[in-house]
């Protein structure tokens, strides 16, 4: 029986979408820059790691950067949750399955700042835990995260339900014991019809 909701954060509590931000705010070719040198690149991921910091990553990008979007840019990496929304329909139904007696849940791949800014994401106040990649040196879908989250909270993976926007995440989850819904989708009412498959209450 599921008695526990493990949520990812970017692209399902929150609007995490690098092109969508970066093509609003620069002009194409600056826009394409940035996201092959820093938003899609393996820095990024390093970052949400916790083995490489905003600093270090604009220093080793400074050549690369147009000059007169630097300063602009050094601000988003180090802090990009102003251009990640969060999205009001999920928190609604992160309280609704916490007013149905879930344990609540984060498993996400984020850099460690996400400790100074979690308070501008409203749902997180509902949650019974949180794990952040950066802490551990780990990324989704490495199974080792997943067994820290069991181990951190004294989870039985078999009592849990994964919601993640990446099948290779949800994929990673099964593979370590818990299943889930790849929520790529976006559609609150396609993730509670797959949720209540699985005898979840919602």
């Amino acid at each position: 029986m599921i008695k526990n909701i493990v949520f990812d954060m970017g692209g399902v509590l929150i609007d995490y979408n690098p092109e969508k931000a970066i093509y609003a705010l620069f002009e194409k070719e600056t826009a394409d820059i940035l996201l092959k040198e820093i938003f899609r690149n393996k820095v990024w991921a390093d970052k949400d790691r916790g083995i490489i910091f905003p600093d270090e990553i604009m220093a080793l990008k400074k050549d690369k950067i147009p000059p007169e979007v630097f300063g602009k840019v050094s601000e988003m990496v180090e802090n990009f949750y102003p251009y990640m929304p969060p999205f009001e329909k999920m928190h609604e139904f992160v309280k609704e399955l916490k007013a149905n007696g879930y344990g609540i849940y984060l498993l996400s791949n984020a850099s460690s700042d996400f400790h100074e800014r979690r308070k501008d994401i409203p749902a997180l106040a509902l949650f019974d835990g949180v794990l952040i990649s950066a802490d551990y040196k780990l990324l989704k879908p490495e199974k080792e995260i997943y067994l820290e989250l069991y181990k951190k909270f004294s989870l039985n993976p078999e009592e849990c339900y994964f919601i993640d926007d990446m099948q290779k995440n949800v994929d990673g989850a099964k593979a370590a014991g818990m299943d889930g819904h790849c929520y790529y989708h976006g559609d609150v009412e396609i993730l509670r019809k797959a949720m209540r498959e699985k005898g979840i209450k919602c």
